[in-house]
């Protein structure tokens, strides 16, 4: 197939929802190609692109087939997939066999596209390239100790006593809301934590959550991205277990700092507090192979030179409505899963209840034992000198 006729890389990821690893994927992007000399733009989902050329990649975008909004980051012809996330159970992948790369986040996500492809490589996720300026904390000290928290409904369904562990941890804490479609900010602020000595952050941008998290001495996160932009930071981090996270962690054998229960949880916070892991020779690896990776997007693609800073990316009407659509959506789950960790940890209290009733009535019980055996006592020795008295008058 001819080559395309040299322009700037078109960059189609998921720029439409409010979600912060997926926007700093696409921002990522930019800053790679840009630090190779090389122009970019935003691709729309909803407008008409090459049939050849585009950068697919971001987020969880190759799903089960269906999805009128994820369907449109399938665009057939001889483009790129780069780092995509796929989930395990992704159908009618053949159309990437005309793809000129393939590639997915992990080597578990990657075994999915696999099915379809040959060749299917693994890459790290471009966010391990972010570059941010300094966003200032206000009210810390220089040199401060910060433990970076962010948690979500799933976290408290996950870790039973997530609360107390977190109340423990004997530095300052700071709150950051990562995953704001998830509605974590107001989700944290009604947590009952000990606030004696914490920050609450106000929703900020990607590029400012991605110095707020390379400013902490270490984080106790509950989001995919947000354990990347820890760790390609060299700040060390515990991840409460998502699959995705689990996945992308394996592959860099960081499984101990990703946690199902509260025990794991207890032994991650232990472990970099005394260990303070460097993940510094994993991170030039894996900054190595997105660079190589973009490079060879470039020539693959015919990217032109930059001619200049990116546009401002506006959504077409398809996608605003989209958008707005998605918000909705968005929404109910978050009334949902928020429902659902009420409803477990209110199980739990019940639990709780029940089971200090049962011991309750157990105590009882054996309290009750005891002082029959202390009546008895204090009977047995009467009762055995009125028989020996019967005895000595010749009545027994």
């Amino acid at each position: 197939m001819e080559p395309t006729i040299s322009s700037p890389a078109a960059l189609l990821y998921d720029s439409i929802s409010p979600n912060t690893g997926d926007i700093a994927i696409g921002i990522a992007g930019q800053q790679v190609f840009d630090r190779l000399g090389f122009g970019t733009r935003i691709a729309d989902p909803f407008e008409h692109e090459p049939a050849a050329g585009l950068i697919v990649g971001g987020g969880e975008l190759i799903r089960t087939t269906g999805d009128a909004f994820y369907d449109r980051f399938r665009p057939r012809g001889r483009h790129i997939l780069n780092a995509a996330g796929v989930w395990t159970t992704a159908d009618d992948l053949d159309y990437l066999r005309e793809y000129a790369v393939v590639s997915a986040r992990s080597s578990v996500e990657a075994e999915v596209l696999g099915r379809a492809v040959d060749d299917v490589r693994v890459l790290p996720c471009a966010t391990t390239l972010l570059e941010s300026p300094t966003y200032t904390i206000e009210g810390v000290e220089p040199c401060e100790p910060l433990v970076g928290i962010h948690v979500v409904p799933h976290s408290l369904r996950q870790i039973e006593t997530l609360i107390p562990i977190i109340d423990a941890i004997p530095y300052r804490k700071v709150f950051i809301p990562f995953t704001h479609y998830n509605g974590d900010q107001s989700f944290m602020r009604a947590l009952p934590f000990d606030r004696s000595n914490t920050i609450d952050l106000p929703q900020l941008s990607p590029l400012e959550l991605h110095s707020v998290l390379g400013q902490m001495s270490s984080v106790l996160v509950t989001s995919l991205h947000a354990s990347i932009f820890a760790y390609s930071q060299n700040v060390p981090f515990v991840s409460i277990h998502q699959r995705k996270v689990g996945y992308y962690f394996a592959d860099r054998g960081l499984d101990d700092f990703v946690v199902r229960t509260d025990a794991e949880l207890r032994s991650a916070i232990d472990r970099i507090e005394h260990e303070r892991p460097d993940f510094s020779s994993l991170i030039n690896r894996d900054r190595e192979a997105v660079t190589e990776a973009f490079t060879e997007y470039a020539a693959i693609a015919d990217v032109a030179p930059s001619a200049g800073p990116v546009p401002s990316h506006e959504l077409s009407p398809a996608s605003a409505e989209h958008r707005r659509h998605l918000l909705q959506q968005q929404a109910l789950h978050v009334l949902g899963d928020r429902d659902l960790a009420i409803g477990f940890s209110e199980t739990r209290r019940l639990h709780g209840l029940d089971r200090e009733a049962l011991l309750q009535r157990q105590l009882a019980e054996v309290s009750n034992e005891i002082e029959e055996m202390r009546m008895l006592r204090r009977h047995r020795y009467p009762a055995a000198i009125r028989t020996r008295f019967q005895k000595l008058l010749g009545r027994g």
